[in-house]
């Protein structure tokens, strides 16, 4: 297992982590540094323990925020989904129709053309 050193507010703590994920624990370390060192300034002197849990109630709403944005845009990606699965229905219907028009057009011609030859012979 290996260990990365972090500093939060001031404090240094040591935490294990799986090998490979050293750079991603540091970078999340230096998330949660920044957002105590925000909460310290707006905050004044608090506990060490209330800070950390101000911490926390920042990143869940975060988390809630953004949880609440990636909803919104699926919810919109699956109407855009249903209008264009209703479009391409419609080009099929419409296709479908064009070729009926078309067989029936051909069908008219070929009668047309009987009927003239019938009536062109003596």
């Amino acid at each position: 297992m290996a260990q990365v050193s972090l500093t939060i507010n001031g404090r240094d703590y040591r935490i294990r982590c799986d090998p490979g994920e050293e750079d991603r624990v540091r970078a999340l370390g230096t998330i949660l540094d920044a957002k105590a060192h925000v909460l310290a300034g707006r905050l004044g002197h608090v506990s060490e323990g209330l800070l950390m849990v101000m911490v926390g109630l920042t990143l869940a709403d975060d988390l809630a925020e953004v949880t609440r944005d990636r909803d919104e845009i699926r919810a919109r990606l699956e109407a855009v989904g249903d209008a264009a699965d209703q479009a391409e229905a419609q080009e099929r219907l419409r296709h479908d129709a064009d070729d009926r028009a078309a067989q029936v057009i051909e069908s008219m011609a070929r009668r047309i053309e009987g009927l003239a030859e019938r009536l062109e012979r003596p």
